[in-house]
């Protein structure tokens, strides 16, 4: 089926309550400043877009969930829609479970080629960073995959594709940051392993 589908560069917008959609990037025309722009997207009241994608429709999209499911999908399979439309909830696309919500969305591109340098990077809710080869989630069932087996108090927080010439910046909502050079960090192949501690957090009683 993916050899009747033509190849062209798609916009893929996400927003806070998961809902997905595929519009050709032709459809946003280059503007001078002072533009007012287009709308791209038509959301619920309470609804707003959070993250926006340049990619091909041959490419992959990798979603990662709060439970540490892995999910891939091809481009060409999020339904196409208009500018005007709010798009269809991931959880038809995916089969996410009613108490994990997405942590982190990756695109990788078709043409990109592995050299071996490519890690992806999980950090969870309790501090914790994990290194992995790229090449461990390059095959994904329709299912999911387990990508880390968590406790029922640690989520995954974010996912992030990198390699050995990168830093990690960590981050805490009380305003603390650290940077790790990923060079530095041991490659695991167990998806069992929550990795090692990336940041110390502390408890904060705000009165």
């Amino acid at each position: 089926i993916e050899e009747t589908i033509q190849k062209e560069a798609v916009l893929i917008t996400v927003t806070i309550q998961g809902y997905i959609k595929r519009s050709s990037l032709s459809n946003v025309k280059k503007q001078k400043r002072g533009g007012k722009g287009r709308a791209g997207m038509k959301t619920n009241e309470e609804d707003f877009v959070t993250q926006v994608f340049t990619s091909s429709t041959h490419d992959n999209m990798l979603f990662f969930s709060s439970g540490g499911i892995a999910y891939k999908l091809k481009t060409w399979k999020i339904p196409e829609s208009s500018p005007q439309a709010k798009g269809k909830a991931i959880i038809n696309l995916l089969n996410l479970k009613d108490t994990e919500s997405l942590s982190s969305i990756l695109v990788l591109p078709e043409n990109k080629q592995s050299n071996g340098n490519e890690y992806l990077i999980f950090a969870t809710s309790d501090g914790s960073i994990r290194k992995n080869s790229l090449e461990d989630f390059k095959r994904i069932q329709a299912n999911g995959k387990i990508a880390m087996k968590l406790d029922n108090n640690n989520a995954i927080v974010g996912v992030k594709l990198c390699s050995d010439e990168d830093d990690i910046l960590l981050s805490t909502k009380h305003g603390k940051c650290i940077r790790t050079p990923v060079s530095k960090l041991r490659t695991t192949k167990s998806r069992s392993s929550i990795g090692v501690r990336g940041i110390k957090l502390s408890l904060i009683h705000i009165s």
